[in-house]
């Protein structure tokens, strides 16, 4: 027990962090906001998945993960349905007219005009569709499906090699191996940030 006066005791206040440490943990939040950002994390994360039920609805039936689906979409559109490029690719999935005209019927569309690929619901059900028949093309091998969905099946079997799967350092169009790049890079956040939103408990909003 201490016999000094209360007089001789010194109250000593907690010293306050350094500011060289304040900045230093400031600086690693803004990195951590810049890399959400501009992975695209940010706008997965924030911006609400559109046409969600019919997406769900025509992976399902053709056995395709619906996140994979989306990824996609993403790539193509960004979820804009009347995306059109320079090779007149049109909607959500960036279906070519003719393509489009090709697979119609086999769905039943007998009345199908190329305008239709603007409405959300058409262009997904012919997309995944055409998707579908890529996989009985080249099953079991994700690259290859994507490679032809952006460049189509013939140069892709020839990429291919007779190879039981396509590398995609043997894709020869820069644009193509980068959209393969893309879709898995997409595919992979939204699987990550469904398990977040799992533990979150907030899956599905």
């Amino acid at each position: 027990m201490s016999t000094l006066p209360l007089s001789a005791l010194k109250y000593s206040r907690p010293k306050a962090p350094f500011p060289h440490k304040r900045l230093a943990v400031l600086l690693v939040i803004a990195v951590a906001v810049s890399l959400f950002i501009y992975s695209g994390l940010a706008w997965i994360w924030f911006r609400p998945v559109l046409h969600k039920p019919v997406i769900d609805r025509y992976a399902t039936a053709y056995r395709f993960d619906p996140l994979w689906v989306m990824a996609i979409i993403k790539v193509e559109s960004g979820f804009y349905p009347h995306a059109r490029s320079n090779r007149g690719a049109v909607g959500l999935m960036q279906l070519l007219p003719s393509t489009a005209r090709d697979i119609a019927p086999e769905l039943g569309l007998t009345t199908f005009q190329d305008s239709d690929l603007n409405q959300p619901d058409t262009n997904l059900k012919l997309g995944i569709y055409y998707l579908s028949k890529l996989q009985d093309m080249f099953p079991g091998d994700e690259v290859a499906v994507l490679s032809a969905y952006n460049a189509g099946p013939g140069i892709t079997k020839q990429w291919r090699q007779g190879n039981p799967v396509l590398d995609i350092d043997d894709i020869q169009y820069v644009e193509t191996r980068r959209f393969v790049r893309n879709v898995e890079r997409t595919y992979g956040y939204l699987k990550m940030i469904q398990g977040w939103k799992h533990l979150l408990g907030i899956y599905g909003r």
